[in-house]
């Protein structure tokens, strides 16, 4: 187990140290060095999370991640080593605060039995869970509620740069943000994953969750939501990729009676069997900056909903929107997107054709390009895990 030194930050640093010079102490001698002693052990006790963190490693300090994680106080870091981890006796749960779960990115694989998920966040705010490959025992078992992982009612974990795949469950076959969680869900991958009901890679039940910078791929749903799927959800879902998603409906991503934000995604090539690769059903869903193309039997779906909930400076394949609040119905001329290169070519239309209202511009300043690599935080594909060849 090794220990890590949480020292104090420059400006807090100065901060005391104008506190002394003032005081007219800070190079003083007999009651001003006293004092001096005792105004840094009230900072220390006053800071705590600037006291000292530890690095469990597992199997090194401790041969089970559910053990490590039970030794472990907030703001400690499990390390998990490169390997494959069949979880037979219990899947993990993460209920302190501050903890960071960490693997090495595309060698540490955990596997979950089927009956519950992989890792639930029942409590604790700010967990950090990342640089894991998370997969299910294939079995007939299925939880009902998140696959890989679970965010608990009023959860705020931090999940990022891990591989999510091959996981099912009823809803969420991914992830499952359960009531008034406030999740981070950024640069991961979710690929191949299934759920019975709705949500193939995510289900977001009344949460606040930042969707952003992933990549959905491969993933289905029985009913709704092959990618995503929400329920009264308050979500920003932003500068993600759907590519290849399936469900009866919404294939791509589902929204029934929610607030949420869609803005900067690339949705292409998922197919529905109905209709709808992106179906908003009633609530004020704002969409902004996206491509939706290839997709089958269409793209976009709007349902009972009000005026404000509309599409704007988007391209949409068809005639329903062309025209109006700056949408378009070109070919984006993607790159290669048979080979899922999603890049623009020099040549788009969707080029510098998103809103033109400040907040949406690039970190150039030019106005935001349509699509998953635009806007002011754009899609990197270096910062995704590595997932060719997973199996």
């Amino acid at each position: 187990m090794e220990i890590e030194l949480r020292t104090f930050h420059s400006d807090q640093y100065r901060h005391v140290a104008i506190f002394l010079n003032k005081a007219g102490i800070a190079n003083g001698n007999g009651h001003g060095k006293i004092f001096l002693k005792l105004v840094f052990f009230i900072v220390i006790i006053a800071w705590p999370q600037y006291v000292m963190a530890r690095i469990i490693n597992v199997p090194q300090d401790h041969p089970s991640i559910q053990d490590a994680i039970r030794t472990a106080s907030s703001g400690d870091t499990v390390v998990i080593s490169p390997g494959v981890y069949e979880l037979f006796f219990e899947n993990i749960v993460i209920n302190k605060d501050k903890l960071t779960l960490r693997g090495t990115p595309g060698k540490t694989v955990l596997i979950g039995r089927g009956n519950r998920p992989v890792i639930s966040v029942t409590d604790g705010k700010g967990p950090v869970i990342e640089g894991l490959i998370i997969k299910m025992q294939q079995n007939d078992l299925k939880p009902i509620m998140g696959g890989a992982i679970y965010c608990g009612v009023n959860s705020r974990p931090l999940i990022r740069h891990n591989l999510i795949t091959m996981n099912r469950a009823v809803f969420g076959g991914g992830i499952y943000c359960d009531v008034d969680s406030e999740p981070k869900i950024l640069e991961n991958v979710f690929m191949d994953n299934r759920a019975e009901v709705s949500g193939g890679a995510l289900f977001s039940d009344h949460s606040r969750a930042e969707i952003s910078r992933n990549r959905f791929q491969g993933n289905s749903a029985g009913s709704s939501g092959g990618g995503i799927a929400g329920n009264r959800d308050f979500s920003r879902i932003r500068n993600n990729i759907f590519w290849r998603n399936r469900a009866a409906f919404g294939s791509a991503i589902s929204l029934d009676r929610a607030a949420s934000v869609v803005g900067n995604n690339t949705v292409v090539e998922n197919h529905a069997l109905s209709s709808g690769a992106l179906v908003v059903e009633k609530g004020s869903v704002r969409l902004t900056n996206l491509i939706l193309w290839h997709n089958k039997p269409d793209g976009l779906l709007m349902r009972y909903t009000g005026p404000a909930a509309r599409p704007f400076y988007c391209n949409l394949q068809g005639r329903t929107f062309k025209g109006t609040n700056g949408n378009i119905s070109e070919d984006p001329r993607f790159m290669d997107y048979l080979s899922g290169n999603f890049h623009l070519a020099p040549d788009s239309p969707c080029i510098d054709k998103g809103n033109p209202d400040p907040f949406y511009f690039e970190i150039d300043g030019s106005y935001s390009d349509m699509g998953a690599y635009g806007g002011p935080f754009p899609l990197n594909d270096d910062n995704l895990p590595n997932y060719s060849g997973v199996q």
